[in-house]
């Protein structure tokens, strides 16, 4: 059977480093998740694979560790910036001077920054990350990692419900749960978050775990203007998110959106 292919993909979660530090960072995330990468990790060996799956632009979400990270990050993403490649920024809640490196990401032409609340470690509702909402409100888009990890912890930080309080906090926020709402916590985001206004990305929902069915069913209950196409690559497969994608039972018009629509909006496109 053929099915409609969208004209044009942006890929809005995806791991890039910077060459020296790339096999040590993939070696960290292959030694914690146990799943071996589709690259190299660099712009370059991404590029070479997103031209294989087909897809057009692609959005890095770099995540600072820890707070000395933070400058260095957002030089290195500043300079790999291109029509192809829009990085967001990092920050961390404990870097000392958040407003103001705010203030360099969003005169840098940034649209977004990435929180990954588990390799940061604190909670979403916590007071001491409002700071870093208060400067993004109206300007950046916060995506967070959002649900459990794919190999288990013992705390879940990330979770829809807290989400939920942050958006309700600050109304002006463009706040994005990756991993259609929560990894493996698909009940509770549809729950909390669903018809929010908070966006979801659809990286890393292996359909052994949603189904296809499930999975146009929450978008569709979500409101689909608010899902954004996404893989977690090197770790998963957009080329095979995008055919996934072109399988679902969606109207041509609803593909594009979630395949490049939504992010473009967010993007400034």
């Amino acid at each position: 059977m053929d099915y409609y292919r969208p004209q044009k993909f942006i890929d809005f979660h995806v791991h890039v480093f910077p060459d020296e530090v790339a096999p040590k960072a993939l070696a960290r995330f292959v030694e914690v998740y146990g799943s071996a990468p589709l690259s190299d990790g660099t712009v370059a060996g991404t590029l070479a694979y997103m031209d294989e799956a087909g897809i057009d632009v692609f959005v890095p979400q770099p995540v600072a560790t820890r707070p000395s990270q933070v400058e260095g990050i957002n030089d290195w993403a500043i300079s790999v910036r291109s029509d192809r490649v829009i990085p967001f920024g990092a920050i961390h809640p404990d870097y000392p001077n958040i407003r103001q490196e705010m203030e360099r990401l969003v005169s840098a032409g940034f649209r977004g920054i990435k929180l990954q609340p588990d390799w940061q470690e604190f909670y979403p509702d916590e007071e001491r990350v409002f700071p870093i909402y208060e400067a993004a409100e109206g300007r950046l888009a916060v995506l967070f990692h959002a649900g459990r990890e794919i190999e288990e912890m013992d705390i879940v930080r990330s979770t829809p419900a807290r989400l939920l309080k942050v958006h309700q906090k600050f109304r002006g926020l463009t706040l994005v749960a990756a991993h259609m709402g929560g990894y493996r916590l698909w009940r509770e985001a549809e729950e909390s978050l669903s018809r929010t206004g908070v966006y979801f990305d659809i990286s890393y929902c292996p359909d052994e775990e949603l189904p296809d069915s499930e999975m146009v069913r929450l978008a569709r209950k979500h409101g689909l203007s608010r899902i954004l196409f996404a893989s977690d690559f090197p770790f998963a497969d957009p080329k095979r998110d995008a055919e996934r994608l072109a399988r679902m039972p969606l109207s041509a018009d609803e593909k594009e959106e979630i395949a490049w629509r939504n992010a473009a909006r967010i993007l400034g496109l």
